[in-house]
């Protein structure tokens, strides 16, 4: 069965943060910090909106970003969740111009470094290890991808919802106390199951003892037996 061999991350969104990029690049972290500048966003605010212009690369320092896209349907969907470490929004340094194609959400309180394209070209000009940075950050990026479309085709429903908790449970520090401070409607569009698959499986997993749902929260109780349940190792043995 390919979702039994078959394992992706837990972690971060891009398996890799921009400072261990940076450091593989040769580029110097205290040169990229100071090329750039430090914003702040309050809890539910919103960082820029889908189809507003192209701005700066974020590199998040600080909390919990949600990156949302509009359906055709002009449903909002929750398409991922990005920790410290991540990074979004690199497109204006690769073409110079166009729109932004999601939105992006403070989950959280938020802090973030950004790099606009004038603030690049100076730290960039004449150093290729500024180059291979942003070549590696689109390429955390491409990979990142193409195992959530890898996971999409072979992992079954329940295992997706199972392992996007994990993978949850592990960016919000939420596997042994605290919660996950998303909606269930929020988890079934990360997972790519109708809310009504959501809610029974998360049902069928509280009954089990493995979380507890409240308004828009989800407590993990017993983080083995849900990683069990995704089809994932324990914690202890990873």
């Amino acid at each position: 069965m390919v979702s039994a061999m078959w394992e992706p991350p837990v972690a971060a969104a891009l398996g890799t943060d921009w400072r261990q990029l940076s450091a593989q690049a040769g580029l110097d972290e205290r040169e990229l910090r100071r090329a750039c500048r430090r914003r702040r966003y309050a809890r539910g605010e919103v960082i820029f909106h889908e189809g507003d212009p192209a701005g700066p690369l974020h590199f998040v320092e600080v909390g919990h970003v949600a990156i949302r896209l509009t359906t055709v349907l002009g449903d909002v969907s929750i398409i991922d969740v990005l920790q410290p470490g991540d990074s979004f929004g690199e497109r204006v340094l690769i073409h110079g111009d166009g729109d932004r194609t999601a939105t992006a959400v403070a989950v959280d309180k938020v802090e973030t470094l950004t790099l606009d394209a004038a603030g690049f070209e100076r730290l960039g000009a004449g150093r290729p290890e500024t180059t291979r940075f942003l070549l590696l950050v689109l390429s955390e990026r491409l990979r990142a991808t193409n195992q959530q479309l890898l996971e999409a085709r072979y992992v079954t429903a329940d295992e997706r919802l199972y392992r996007c908790l994990c993978r949850l449970g592990e960016q919000f520090g939420a596997m042994h106390d605290g919660a996950i401070p998303l909606t269930q409607t929020d988890i079934a569009s990360m997972t790519g199951v109708t809310r009504s698959t959501a809610n029974r499986l998360l049902r069928q997993a509280e009954r089990d003892g493995l979380i507890v749902t409240g308004r828009g929260r989800v407590e993990i109780v017993d983080a083995d037996a849900l990683r069990r349940r995704a089809g994932l190792p324990a914690i202890g043995s990873r």
